[in-house]
């Protein structure tokens, strides 16, 4: 009798009765309520002897991922410790995010009070609070992107059959905010175009639906591997992924013919923020990637031939040459971090064939006519940067924060090939710990439909704000498209949902498609094409 008893599986019973479901928002209470009481704290004791928001960030992260590692865990050894400590880790994560942001609004004002009182003004002069809601730049986006994925997950997780969906919506969330770390906290001062109450409205419905959007993603991938989607399946459309960022960073000299295997990375001079048009070799980085790119390569065509071929071998030699490449991934990773922060020299490491092109972006930033730059000799440009980098090159050096896109879009890469690697090993137990296909199913619409609600939103209340600022609803601006055919992919997915019946991996499909383009929406745009919503 007490062999079966220990043989039994455990099995949580689902919040039924009202107390039961009171109970089950406790932990979303306490992250809110704890983090609202420390801002009052932070209004209380200022902000010289109070945590600063940067500091509570890097706690949010460390918190999602460890919830992330006892969930995961929680995969191959379920026990009940793991699963309450990974609740409770996830509750502090999203305490923390939410400190994080609300910390951050208290500074904003104390910084613009300030500005006041050394301008001679009264205290009372100061516009009211909604004004400094922290929603200038991509850091103050992406802090609330994280938080929004974090307490989507934190509901979700009411439901404890739900709960193992944070394996994977928390460690995405944590690569938002590791993102967020790169870009830099610094306070920034919006243009009086932009100083608008529109603006925390518009932003703030932007920042929630992109998280219920990355939870919904989560939710579809899980799905997937619910429903007996080959493993190296997924891993050839990630090793395409990771393929499709090696090559676009660094200004795609890694795989170009004249600079294959360099990695180059943006300069600074001096105190400046601003990234120079010079680029330095990051020893070794390149060559990384290209090792990778490689493994990534020949274990797809070794997926490629077992789906054609059913050859165990050709499959057994792709699962090892992508945890290969998993490995090569994290040194890549490891080695830029600590060649950025260790190079002393980095003039040493700049390729001199980019003065010309050094020359004219300097005189770009003094805003002389293109025409005239045409004009000036190819050897006055080159004098022009030697004579620079002679006064200069003594104070150039390399950070992390000089394209925050690059450095996360390789985390993520690193990130995807880690979960098919992972998704690989006892494939057959990972899918009987998941909820049944129609459970995941019936969340992933429901999340897809407030997306797709928020969406409609977003592109609303931007509407109005471009109206405001601009004296125009729409002006085809790229962020401005990209939101748009986001919001069609979502409403393609409830579309074929409600009038073609599509479930299962047909919505899918579209809800990790929808969520692709919502992070091309979110950072593609913001860096990487012009327009009003740059951030580059």
């Amino acid at each position: 009798m007490n062999q079966e008893i220990l043989n039994t599986p455990l099995v949580i019973a689902e919040p039924t009765g009202a107390i039961d479901r009171y109970v089950s928002f406790l932990p979303a209470a306490i992250a809110v309520g704890g983090a609202i009481l420390l801002a009052a704290a932070r209004l209380n004791f200022g902000g010289d002897r109070f945590v600063s928001d940067g500091a509570l960030m890097m706690l949010a992260l460390a918190s999602y991922l460890i919830a992330a590692v006892f969930y995961l865990t929680n995969f191959y050894a379920p026990f009940r410790l793991a699963e309450r400590l990974g609740l409770w880790a996830a509750t502090l994560g999203v305490f923390f995010n939410l400190s994080s942001w609300l910390v951050r609004w208290i500074s904003a004002y104390d910084r613009e009070l300030d500005i006041f009182i050394g301008q001679g003004r009264s205290a009372a002069d100061m516009p009211w609070a909604f004004r400094y809601v922290p929603f200038a730049n991509l850091y103050d986006l992406s802090l609330a992107f994280a938080l929004g994925a974090g307490i989507t997950t934190l509901l979700i997780m009411r439901r404890p059959h739900f709960r193992l969906i944070a394996a994977l919506s928390l460690p995405l969330a944590a690569i938002i905010l590791t993102l967020a770390r790169f870009i830099g906290s610094e306070f920034i001062d919006l243009p009086p175009v932009l100083d608008s109450y529109w603006r925390p409205i518009h932003v703030g419905i932007a920042s929630m639906s992109y998280g219920i959007a990355l939870v919904c993603f989560a939710v579809a991938v899980l799905y997937l591997v619910k429903d007996g989607l080959k493993i190296e399946k997924m891993a050839i459309w990630t090793s395409f992924f990771a393929l499709f960022v090696f090559a676009t960073i660094s200004k795609f000299s890694i795989f170009a013919p004249a600079t294959f295997g360099t990695y180059t990375a943006s300069t600074f001079v001096g105190e400046s923020r601003m990234s120079l048009a010079l680029r330095a070799d990051v020893p070794y980085v390149g060559w990384l990637i290209v090792a990778a790119a490689m493994l990534l390569a020949l274990g797809s065509i070794g997926f490629v031939k077992d789906l054609n071929e059913s050859d165990g071998s050709w499959c057994r030699a792709g699962h090892w040459l992508l945890r290969g490449a998993l490995v090569i991934q994290a040194a890549g990773i490891g080695m830029l971090v600590y060649q950025v922060k260790n190079i002393s020299n980095v003039l040493a490491q700049i390729d001199p064939r980019q003065y010309e092109r050094f020359a004219v972006w300097m005189l770009q930033q003094e805003s002389v006519p293109q025409v005239q730059i045409k004009q000036i000799p190819t050897s006055q440009l080159l004098q022009m940067s030697s004579d620079w980098v002679a006064q200069n090159g003594s104070q150039l050096h390399l950070s992390l924060n000089a394209n925050p896109v690059e450095l996360a879009a390789l985390i993520t890469a690193f990130a995807a090939t880690f979960f098919v690697v992972l998704f690989s090993f006892k494939t057959e137990s990972l899918r009987a710990a998941l909820p049944s296909g129609e459970k995941l199913d019936g969340l992933m619409y429901k999340l897809a439909g407030v997306t797709f609600a928020g969406l409609a939103l977003l592109l609303m209340t931007g509407a109005v704000w471009a109206n405001e600022s601009w004296g125009r609803y729409w002006g085809w601006d790229a962020k401005e498209v990209g939101a748009l055919v986001a919001w069609l992919t979502y409403a393609g997915f409830l579309h074929s949902r409600i009038a073609y019946g599509w479930k299962g991996r047909h919505s899918a499909y579209f809800a990790v498609v929808a969520f692709l383009f919502i992070i091309f929406t979110y950072l593609g745009v913001s860096y990487l094409l012009p327009g009003l919503h740059s951030y580059a």
